[in-house]
């Protein structure tokens, strides 16, 4: 880690120097794998959290000529929520969000890493968290339930011709419910706030090494052998599994 670490500094050192300098901004703060060192590795993108003066959001939104390395963007997008997403000719990724100090009190956020301050970011930082909602999930009962749902949709779907829609269900929704479950009936917090996905891996290794390799498979087998992980993993021991539920869905699909 330590070379990637080294390079993810050195540029982050460049964009609180250009910052300093610089009279319309406020504040810089590193969000996302940034905001936790230990993180940081030759994937980590630079996910940054610019506060500038209102006058100024807007025209540093639209031209990134203040960027550093801004003569090696490749490609550039500007997304419906203000946000902007960079890529550099070397496959350096940059998540970019700029907002005034009235607008920073809004933006979802869970922990950051102040690298250039001011004087209104760190309120501004605080504020933000206290007003975030980070991902909700169902109660683990309903969730169970919902899971069966989602496969007998899934399935139906892709069986009446609709693939693209169908597997969406399964491999996206229906084993987003399980890993959720597996998550919470393991006792733990879910490691990220936004993501259901991110980092599954830290929490219960061996079995996102079997959902991966479910998901791999044509979408009517993958939710089969969701189902099936689902029952070997949380049905032992738990009083509130839908067993009836199961076998309503094993007869409906794999009778």
């Amino acid at each position: 880690m330590g070379a990637a670490l080294d390079s993810f500094d050195a540029y982050t050192r460049r964009v609180a120097d250009w910052a300093a300098a610089d009279g319309r901004v406020l504040g810089v703060a590193l969000l996302g794998s940034g905001a936790d060192r230990s993180r940081i590795d030759e994937w980590s993108d630079h996910d940054l959290l610019v506060l500038a003066v209102p006058a100024a959001v807007e025209e540093l939104r639209a031209d990134l000529s203040w960027l550093p390395d801004a003569d090696r963007l490749a490609a550039v997008g500007h997304e419906w929520h203000d946000g902007v997403k960079a890529l550099f000719d070397d496959g350096r990724v940059l998540e970019l969000g700029i907002a005034d100090p009235a607008g920073l009190r809004s933006f979802p956020l869970t922990a950051a890493l102040v690298v250039y301050d001011a004087g209104p970011l760190a309120d501004g930082l605080a504020a933000a968290r206290a007003g975030t909602r980070t991902r909700e999930r169902t109660r683990e009962a309903d969730a169970a339930a919902v899971l069966l749902v989602e496969l007998v949709v899934g399935v139906g779907r892709v069986r009446r011709g609709e693939r693209l829609s169908g597997g969406q269900v399964i491999r996206s929704e229906a084993a987003l419910t399980l890993a959720d479950l597996i998550v919470s009936r393991s006792g733990r917090e879910h490691p990220d706030p936004f993501d259901g996905w991110r980092r599954f891996e830290s929490v219960r290794p061996e079995a996102a090494v079997r959902l991966d390799a479910i998901l791999a498979r044509p979408a009517e087998e993958a939710a089969r052998g969701i189902l099936d992980l689902a029952e070997e993993l949380l049905a032992p021991g738990w009083a509130e599994w839908p067993a009836a539920g199961v076998s309503a869905v094993r007869r409906r699909l794999w009778p």
